[in-house]
């Protein structure tokens, strides 16, 4: 499988590297004896290929320009794909489960069925129990009574 990279962003930071070092009237290899990186690695950020996001931080150090100026130009904000509906709803109803454990609900045991009341309670929120076990089950101990399962802080 081909890696994923943004060769028109990559390629924008790379030009404003390679403007930046000759404004400041350096050579490549300069930025090579000053960074410790061979020239071709100092050539390839130039040329817009894939680095260490710690290699163009030193890069910048070493032409004496903040990262963030090189990288303060207009993109377009929005994520490669799409957040799925199913994703989301799985993520919002982890972090109210967090603020859950957060306020101290889960000082005493609660059972997931006594999740799911709550949520509904204070979110209309219908979360399958499935879920709500399975997020229970990262963030807090697991206590069995008989066949159930009980959440409590550790």
């Amino acid at each position: 499988m081909k890696r994923y990279k943004n060769e028109k962003i990559l390629s924008i930071i790379g030009d404003r590297i390679r403007d930046q070092r000759k404004i400041k009237e350096l050579e490549i290899e300069d930025v090579a004896e000053m960074t410790g990186f061979t020239y071709n690695t100092i050539s390839n950020i130039e040329n817009g290929s894939e680095t260490y996001f710690s290699y163009f931080v030193e890069v910048c150090l070493a032409i004496n320009i903040h990262p963030k100026e090189i990288l303060d130009f207009d993109i377009k904000i929005m994520p490669r794909r799409k957040l799925s509906p199913q994703r989301r709803e799985k993520s919002r109803l982890t972090y109210r489960i967090k603020g859950y454990i957060e306020s101290g609900y889960f000082q005493t045991l609660r059972a997931t069925r006594d999740v799911v009341t709550k949520l509904k309670a204070d979110y209309d929120l219908d979360a399958a129990s499935k879920d709500v076990s399975s997020i229970l089950g990262r963030h807090l101990k697991a206590v069995k009574k008989g066949n159930r399962n009980f959440y409590i802080e550790e």
